[in-house]
Parts: structure tokens; sequence; C-alpha cells
């Protein structure tokens, strides 16, 4: 399976940690939302214009506690 996902500008708490939020679809076409505390390039890679593109994104802080039971 693979997802296209696009950043947005909001950042939740998801068991103490900030995550941003990612939003998307599958190749099927399904949509999906992601919780992502963390990114990691290559570690040889020129990580400037990743990170250049990702701070032009305004971030709207919300706080949001979800029960990961709740998900599948």
């Amino acid at each position: 399976m693979k997802l296209i996902i696009e950043a947005t500008g909001t950042i939740e708490h998801i068991h103490g940690f900030p995550a941003r939020v990612w939003k998307g679809r599958t190749e099927s076409g399904i949509e999906v939302t992601c919780w992502i505390p963390i990114v990691q390039t290559r570690r040889d890679a020129d990580n400037a214009e990743f990170e250049r593109e990702l701070n032009e994104i305004e971030v709207r802080r919300e706080l949001v506690s979800i029960d990961m039971r709740m998900i599948l």
C-alpha cells in the first residue's frame, strides 16, 4: 500500500508528544489522517529544502488527546 500525504499546519499532542497532522489518501482513494511525531530523511541527504518547505507551513497548535484504543 502507498500513501500520498501532505503536511498541514496543525500540531496536536498524542500521548504527550507533539505530532504534525498530515492528510492524504491511498492509491485507491481512501482518505487518511496521520499524526506523525518524527520524520527522518536519509542521513547523507541535504535536508535544507525539506526543512524550509515544512517550516513555511503556518503552524496551528491544538490540544487533542486520542485514545489509542480507538485507532484501528
